[in-house]
């Protein structure tokens, strides 16, 4: 089996910094042109099965990236972005300019202490986990290609377990652009990854 994790297109937040997490933030235009010329790059992969997050800007790129193919695309609460509580709405800018605790999610993970409704690494990486084990692993010879459409820190959270990383490795590189599209092979039961956040656009062209 190939498994895809696809992170969405961009957003309106997205292009300000601002903290997006659970907040169900749609796509924008040059979120669905991404979507559309990702689309066109995986045009010959012939997906049996797509899952989703629930938020609407992961579910709209699964609907443009699946469009016109007869596959299922099912929404997964698993599968959602991590849960930023209140920082949610802010901009990385506001939290920098007040030296927030808040920033050593993204920068120093190990220290990073949950609080105001926040989901620690540990937790979005068990809920990863959770998905693989549970809809992915079993299902290893029943589909041969399979797209699950996700967010930039659940991606990271899959491959930080599959390689077996520790936590300070979370965000270890490639970042997980929008649209971008990572490739796992699974076989016996392990994942082996093939390609990280392959994307189908000229970034220059932002």
């Amino acid at each position: 089996m190939k498994l895809y994790l696809i992170r969405h297109g961009e957003t309106d937040w997205n292009k300000v910094h601002r903290i997006q997490g659970s907040s169900d933030i749609e796509l924008n235009e040059y979120g669905r042109e991404l979507a559309f010329m990702t689309r066109e790059g995986l045009r010959h992969v012939p997906f049996d099965i797509g899952y989703t997050s629930p938020l609407k800007r992961a579910k709209e790129t699964g609907e443009i990236i699946l469009g016109g193919r007869n596959v299922p695309l099912y929404e997964d609460e698993r599968v959602k972005e991590a849960c930023f509580g209140t920082f949610e709405g802010m901009t990385l800018k506001e939290l920098e300019d007040r030296n927030d605790p808040f920033l050593d999610f993204f920068n120093d993970p190990v220290h990073f202490e949950t609080t105001n409704g926040c989901e620690t690494h540990r937790e979005v990486i068990g809920r990863a986990v959770e998905f693989l084990e549970d809809m992915i692993l079993p299902n290893e010879r029943k589909y041969q290609h399979v797209a699950v459409f996700s967010h930039g820190a659940w991606i990271h959270s899959l491959l930080t377990h599959i390689y077996g990383r520790d936590i300070e490795e979370f965000w270890h590189a490639p970042r997980q652009e929008n649209c971008g599209v990572t490739t796992i092979e699974v076989k016996d039961g392990t994942c082996h990854v093939l390609k990280e956040s392959e994307i189908f656009y000229n970034k220059d062209g932002e």
